[in-house]
Parts: structure tokens; C-alpha cells; sequence
């Protein structure tokens, strides 16, 4: 008689499994819908040159892909994705039998990790190309300019879902992660806290910089200062999310 071997579950399992239970889930293909039609309805408005003045002392009008709040705004709905990739298992107790299924955490984090970049950075390009391309073609942009400026978005998007990810294990609540993130701006857009060499590195902050329209002069940052700034917030969140589902979570 003998007995009968699981097989080990890889880490390619891992990834798999991940995927799939991130782009199945409901939420995933409504956030998605939202983040491009919002997209494209603002290239539109961008193509098709309305102006907009907002100042009382403003001579020229504004396009709309000069207000970098409103451009990146998509971007929250499209973290919903990255918040329940990480959160969701801790409702009602699922993530013990997550713990169950693969006690190794240290491959069960990197899976997870791993399986939120590629649904980001692929629903990302998949939601960002076409509004950048209508975009750049009507400011008539060399293709080089187009595809940096593509390359600029997807990292942002990519950047702020890791930082959202991280966030939302490390907190175990997607609505409380979602919250922050979404109240730093609006805090900072109200004048509140003057302390803008402070505030330029708050991701958002950074996010706008990244994508070439930061929310005020005194808080733009290069674009390469603006990447490393989201990639360490990255790094940290995600550091901490690891630490958390290593040594805390039961």
C-alpha cells in the first residue's frame, strides 16, 4: 500500500491562483470599466480643445490635461483592484485558511505580490494607452514623447497600486486604505498644511510630478526624483504588509 503525495504548490501556483481570483472577482471588471471611460471621456474633452478658466486674472485658457488632479483622479478607482487583492482575505476570517492551505508566508506574499504587479501593469496599459495616445496625437507629440509619457503612467498607476497594496494587507481594510489615500489630496489641496517641501513627497504628490502636472509649483519634483519618492513609499508598504502577514497574522 502506498500513500499518496500532495504535490508541493509552487510559486507559479501561487501567482496563478492569484490572478485569477483577482481579475474574477466582480469588482475588478466594474473598477476597470470606470478608470477607462473616465480615461477616454477626458481625452476627448483634451482632443478636442475646450478651454477652461479658472483664475480671474487667467488671459489663456486651460486645457483639461493641465489639471493633474483631475487627470490622475481614475487612478483611485483603479486601486480598489490592489485593495482587495490584499484586504479581502481578512474578512471573515479567510485568510486562515488561506495560512492553511500554504503555510509558507514567505511564498505566499511573494506570489500574492507578484500577481497584483502583473493585473496592475497589464489593466493599467490596457486602461492608459488609448486616452494617451488620443492625447499626444492631438498635441501632436512625436511618437518618442507619446511613449515616454505612456511609460510615465503606468508607473504611476503601477507605483501608487503597490503602495495600496501594502497598505491594505498591513491595515487589513481596503475602505480604510482607500480612505487615506484618497483624503491626502483633498487635505492638501485645501491649504491646511504649508509645509510643501514636505508635502511634494506624499505619493500623491509625487504620482502628479511623475505624470508631468504637479499640483503646485512648490511641490513638483523632477520625474526621476518623483519615481524613486513612490517607489521607497512602495517598498515600505510593502515591507510592512510582509512583516504583518509573516509574523502576525494568524
Amino acid at each position: 500500500m502506498t500513500l499518496a503525495t500532495s504535490r508541493p504548490i509552487r510559486l507559479r501556483d501561487t501567482i496563478t491562483a492569484e490572478i485569477i481570483k483577482v481579475a474574477t472577482v466582480p469588482s475588478t471588471p466594474i473598477m476597470l470599466a470606470v478608470v477607462l471611460i473616465t480615461n477616454l471621456a477626458l481625452a476627448v474633452i483634451d482632443a478636442s480643445k475646450i478651454g477652461f478658466y479658472i483664475q480671474s486674472d487667467q488671459t489663456e485658457p486651460a486645457s483639461i490635461s493641465s489639471f493633474g488632479m483631475a487627470m490622475l483622479a481614475p487612478v483611485y478607482a483603479f486601486l480598489v483592484v490592489a485593495a482587495y487583492a490584499a484586504a479581502s482575505e481578512y474578512r471573515d476570517g479567510q485568510i486562515r485558511i488561506t495560512l492553511t492551505a500554504m503555510p509558507n508566508r514567505y511564498q505566499l506574499f511573494a506570489g500574492k505580490t507578484i500577481a497584483m504587479l502583473v493585473v496592475a501593469f497589464v489593466g493599467a496599459a490596457l486602461m492608459l494607452v488609448p486616452a494617451r495616445i488620443i492625447i499626444g496625437v492631438s498635441n501632436h507629440l512625436d511618437i518618442g514623447a507619446i511613449f515616454l509619457d505612456i511609460a510615465h503612467w503606468i508607473a504611476a498607476y503601477l507605483l501608487m497600486s503597490a503602495i495600496t497594496f501594502g497598505l491594505a494587507g498591513l491595515l487589513r481594510s481596503s475602505a480604510a486604505t482607500l480612505g487615506i489615500l484618497i483624503t491626502a489630496p483633498i487635505v492638501v489641496g485645501t491649504g491646511i498644511l504649508q509645509w510643501p517641501r514636505v508635502l511634494r513627497f506624499l505619493p500623491d504628490q509625487a504620482a502628479l510630478s511623475l505624470i508631468g502636472t504637479p499640483g503646485y509649483n512648490v511641490t513638483a519634483l523632477p520625474a526621476p526624483a518623483a519615481a524613486i519618492t513612490l517607489t521607497i513609499w512602495a517598498s515600505l508598504c510593502l515591507a510592512a504588509y510582509a512583516a504583518a502577514l509573516i509574523w502576525r497574522d494568524a
